[in-house]
């Protein structure tokens, strides 16, 4: 089959636009490669293995606490030391790297708690803390001046909390 003049003409560029689009599609399939490192995530195990595993597990950090937004209303495990006692349901979560304390409201009593002691947190983290909501949702008054210091501060509901001892 021989072709005209007019496609003689147009069959370099058309060869070259086709050639352009091939490498393309070979040059972008090469960028799709995932190259993360891998990583050993702190066993926290505050939770049965058959549960879904938590959006974060670990040590509580710096780290943690700047994307503490992301973990709103989700459920989170954490590790940390007991680093002061507020009340019979609450105390600050110490961790790693001088990270800023962060207050741990449990709906019942906290047991045998001591500062200084490394325990596992199963908590659902909130960027502000209410008074008057939490007070609500533990169904108790709490006294004022022990959470005056927490008003608009990040705070972690928790379910579990278990001494690492």
């Amino acid at each position: 089959m021989a072709l005209s003049h007019a496609a003689r003409r147009r069959w370099p560029s058309v060869a070259g636009a086709f050639l352009s689009l091939t490498f393309g599609v070979i040059a972008l399939a090469g960028c799709g490669e995932d190259d993360t490192s891998a990583t050993t995530p702190v066993d926290v195990g505050v939770r049965p293995v058959e549960d879904l595993e938590d959006p974060y597990s670990g040590l509580y950090s710096e780290a943690f606490r700047d994307d503490i937004e992301g973990y709103e209303g989700l459920e989170v495990s954490l590790l940390g030391e007991v680093q002061r006692i507020i009340s019979p349901i609450a105390f600050t979560l110490g961790g790693e790297d001088d990270v800023e304390p962060i207050l741990v409201i449990m709906h019942e009593e906290l047991g045998d708690l001591a500062p200084g002691q490394v325990v596992a947190v199963a908590a659902v983290p909130w960027e502000e803390f209410e008074l008057v909501a939490v007070e609500e949702a533990v169904g108790s008054d709490l006294p004022d001046e022990a959470y005056a210091n927490w008003e608009g501060e990040p705070f972690l509901d928790a379910s579990i909390v278990q001494s690492r001892d």
